[in-house]
């Protein structure tokens, strides 16, 4: 039985994947936020880096007879780590966002309660 596509094919559409989403990202953080918005442009190469991982994670050994696929403990760290990483990125995109829009009437309302 053919696999759908091959590991290189794979390997491009990822890679080519990772390339629109880093232009996206920088084009639709600098236009939402500014110079800081550029932080989205960073999805590109972590899509990149997540991917890498993956291949690793699950990759087969022939020699170690080391199958990543059918262990849960891979599919539990694969959902940890982006869970992890999803949660680290919207609370940092958040922080950026965020930074600056206080004004001193804020600090003044703050400072009162």
């Amino acid at each position: 039985m053919a696999e759908l596509i091959s590991a290189a094919q794979a390997e491009l559409l990822v890679t080519m994947a990772a390339v629109i989403v880093t232009i996206i990202g920088a084009a639709w953080g600098y236009f939402a936020a500014g110079k800081r918005g550029v932080l989205a442009a960073l999805c590109g190469p972590l899509l990149w880096l997540l991917w890498q991982g993956h291949k690793w994670i699950t990759r087969y050994d022939p020699q170690s007879g080391y199958f990543g696929l059918d262990k849960v403990w891979v599919l539990v760290v694969e959902v940890v780590v982006f869970v992890a990483l999803g949660l680290a990125l919207g609370a940092l995109w958040n922080t950026i966002q965020n930074r600056g829009k206080f004004t001193a009437e804020d600090a003044e309302s703050a400072e009162n309660v």
